[in-house]
């Protein structure tokens, strides 16, 4: 089995879903006793998030090549960053170091395409769902990303800093949260991506009429199946 080496913190909620998933799906395939073999190193959250407000992309660039290499020294045999913003830099990152780094946009594209759609909703964070990393990555593999409003796009990205973040879920926020997936949908969105980590502890199936893709689950489906290949 090779070593998965994730980067986590960011925020650590997240860091729990991929914990979670990877295991969960190694010992389905093993058996019960069985886990994956794994490596974590974390990030201050709040220090990520003031160099991304403040555009300072070369900071977080560093920051993560950091825990990259570190992850590399310890026996890594590929990594996985287990948040969807940051996914801005991985490419750079994935310049300077020879470990390979599973991309969430890549692991999104899969499950969509394999579902046969080509136009989904995206929602996450304000740099998600405005920034070309991810919707321009879903292009390459002809896949058409439908916005929120600016209203909507405001009212998620401000659950996410001030609840979703630090690990809250409020009712009211979910029913937010499933109006504007349905507003998503009206506009023809055959599917909707949780483009963020913590979006799949707040949207459930039944908030939507269209699958949800959770970029985490799909994530963590990715590297477990790397894992094991």
């Amino acid at each position: 089995m090779k070593t998965i080496g994730i980067i986590g913190g960011l925020a650590w909620p997240s860091t729990i879903t991929y914990y979670q998933n990877i295991n969960r799906l190694i010992s389905e395939k093993l058996g019960p006793l069985h886990c994956a073999k794994l490596i974590i190193v974390q990030i201050n959250f709040d220090q990520i998030t003031k160099w991304i407000n403040s555009e300072q992309w070369e900071k977080v660039a560093e920051a993560l090549l950091s825990l990259a290499r570190q992850l590399e020294r310890g026996g890594a045999d590929f990594i996985v960053v287990a948040c969807n913003t940051v996914h801005k830099v991985v490419p750079a990152i994935q310049d300077q170091i020879p470990l390979p780094i599973l991309h969430i946009v890549d692991a999104a594209s899969g499950k969509i395409r394999e579902l046969g759609f080509s136009r989904v909703g995206l929602i996450g964070s304000a740099l998600t769902m405005t920034d070309d990393y991810f919707a321009g990555r879903l292009a390459k593999y002809q896949i058409e990303a439908l916005l929120p409003s600016e209203g909507d796009q405001k009212m998620i990205h401000h659950a996410l800093e001030t609840e979703l973040a630090p690990g809250i879920f409020l009712p009211e926020t979910r029913a937010r949260f499933k109006e504007a997936i349905g507003r998503l949908i009206e506009r023809g969105a055959e599917a909707i991506v949780l483009g963020c980590t913590e979006f799949g502890k707040l949207v459930q199936a039944d908030d939507s009429s269209v699958p949800l893709i959770d970029t985490a689950k799909v994530h963590s489906e990715m590297a477990a199946k790397m894992a094991l290949s």
